[in-house]
């Protein structure tokens, strides 16, 4: 599908056994970074602030 990666908030103990893990350049609303999950499929890693599309966004 032509994606270098995946970036997921969650369980570091549950995602580390498919391969992600943190990475403190990744940051999310104040999130401990311990949470902040990431897997690279073609480098470089992501870094900065995740956004997620507005369609998963709640509403206000």
């Amino acid at each position: 599908m032509g994606v270098n990666g995946c970036v997921l908030l969650g369980d570091p103990a549950f995602y580390g056994r498919f391969g992600f893990a943190s990475d403190p350049s990744l940051t999310y609303r104040g999130l401990p970074a311990r949470f902040v999950q990431r897997l690279v499929f073609v480098p470089p890693a992501p870094q900065g602030e995740i956004t997620y599309h507005p369609a998963f966004e709640a509403a206000t």
